[in-house]
């Protein structure tokens, strides 16, 4: 099951998977990730929609900001 709520600065989703909170403001956002991979705090930029563009599922979510750290392997 999910809740989410995408309508104000501060957005969050709740699911059987995790947490994820993000905080917009006018230069950047922060994007706060808890789940059974861990902790990932991240400052994204502006507009980011990577939590939208991974239907919002954590595992997803997860896998796609992990794809974007330099020499990550997903081996």
């Amino acid at each position: 099951m999910k809740y989410y709520s995408e309508r104000f600065p501060l957005k969050f989703l709740f699911s059987d998977s995790g947490i994820c909170l993000g905080v917009d403001t006018k230069r950047c956002s922060f994007l706060f990730l808890v789940s059974r991979s861990g902790l990932i705090a991240r400052k994204r930029p502006v507009g980011d929609k990577v939590v939208e563009n991974n239907d919002y599922e954590i595992p997803r979510i997860v896998k796609a900001m992990m794809a974007e750290l330099p020499n990550h392997n997903d081996d």
